[in-house]
């Protein structure tokens, strides 16, 4: 378990004895980017602010059986995007990059690599909560040979790979575009899918129990990527970006991930961070998701 997950256990612990000190800390720390995320999903600053509220009051609603296998940072982007979603019903409201965006704009709205469509509806809050006891199995297995690659990449600097395997799984390019935009020898690619998804298996293999029978495929890797947000910078790394106080090549990663996939979800963060560093803060939103969901802390 990552310090960050126990932190954030200790704060959902918080949230369920009824601490409103600690819903304000969560509200405080996270309202700024998921309103940004909003904003950059729908037009109207109003409904992104409902969005929001939205979101918070789903969370505090079930956060008695709350199961969080991820951030909550991770978590509540889910709920955000989950309510974005439901209200719009758009495609283009489920999309998690701005290179995604452009690629699945086909009118056939396949993706040009022709990998598995995501499902019709978005993962909701159930995705974490009621899911089959195999499938959770499954997903979770697949998630820590995906993050197990992720990490592996991050910790020997490998960062061309890892903008490859970003492009190619996370935002289900085709090879061909993959090497252009890159600026590399198609054949590369070729190369480095071969190598990241036999590590995968070979992950998979080693995680998953003997008994269980397993398979996935590259759209279920998308999903997971989508869901757990496995390669994007955490947030003190977004800070470092903004200070231009990161390596070299960990500045022309971040600025890859914000730029070229064009995250949301980290984008989102991003600009919040440029919104703190200027002192510009949202007290309105604040009063009213906490007006909102207050009465909620004393409830079993």
């Amino acid at each position: 378990m990552s310090d960050s997950t126990r932190s954030d256990n200790g704060i959902l612990e918080a949230i369920r004895r009824g601490d409103a000190e600690a819903w304000t800390r969560v509200i405080d720390e996270y309202q700024g980017r998921l309103l940004r995320f909003a904003l950059s999903r729908v037009s109207q600053h109003a409904d992104a602010e409902d969005i929001v509220q939205e979101t918070f009051a789903s969370f505090i609603k079930t956060v008695n059986r709350l199961q969080v296998e991820v951030s909550l940072e991770t978590y509540l982007f889910g709920i955000v995007r989950h309510e974005i979603a439901n209200r719009f019903r758009t495609r283009w409201a489920r999309g998690v990059c701005l290179i995604q965006d452009i690629y699945r704009t086909g009118t056939d709205g396949v993706p040009a690599d022709g990998l598995d469509q995501m499902p019709d509806d978005s993962p909701s809050v159930s995705w974490y909560v009621s899911h089959d006891e195999q499938q959770q199995v499954q997903r979770r297995t697949l998630a820590q040979a995906l993050q197990h690659l992720v990490t592996g990449y991050k910790q020997t600097a490998r960062l061309r790979d890892l903008k490859i395997a970003e492009l190619l799984f996370y935002c289900r390019l085709p090879n061909k575009d993959v090497a252009k935009l890159l600026e590399v020898d198609e054949r590369l690619i070729r190369v480095i899918k071969h190598r990241s998804l036999k590590r995968i298996r070979k992950e998979v293999l080693g995680l998953c129990p003997p008994d269980l029978s397993f398979s996935y495929s590259e759209g279920q890797m998308t999903e997971i990527w989508e869901l757990q947000r496995l390669s994007c910078p955490k947030r003190n790394t977004l800070g470092a970006f903004l200070l231009e106080t990161l390596p070299p090549e960990w500045f022309d990663y971040v600025d890859f991930h914000l730029t070229i996939v064009g995250c949301h979800f980290c984008r989102a963060s991003f600009k919040d961070l440029q919104e703190q560093q200027s002192s510009r803060h949202n007290d309105g939103l604040r009063q009213r998701i906490m007006t909102s969901t207050i009465g909620f802390l004393s409830q079993p």
